[in-house]
């Protein structure tokens, strides 16, 4: 795929740019996440992203029983409301 020069409002661009320092990515890199998927949610799941490296840096996780039965709660929840 050949690439296309492309001008963005600066606005845009600084955007991307501090998303890409914040995802560790390159702006090129960013760019291809944006275009795909919008700002928003590249902003939100990078924050997210970087929320849970955090967590696990700072020793706040879970183990594998907990989170089994945290999602088979969800899954029976569901299962109720759609019964209803």
């Amino acid at each position: 795929m050949s690439a296309a020069p492309i001008a963005l409002p600066s606005r845009y661009s600084r955007r991307i740019e501090k998303l890409a320092r914040e995802a560790d990515r390159t702006t090129e890199e960013m760019l291809l996440f944006v275009l795909r998927d919008g700002f928003e949610y590249c902003e939100y799941s990078v924050k997210l992203a970087n929320e849970g490296l955090a967590d696990l840096d700072a020793g706040r996780r879970i183990g594998g029983d907990e989170m089994r039965r945290h999602f088979e709660k969800r899954r029976t929840a569901r299962r109720v409301r759609k019964a209803a």
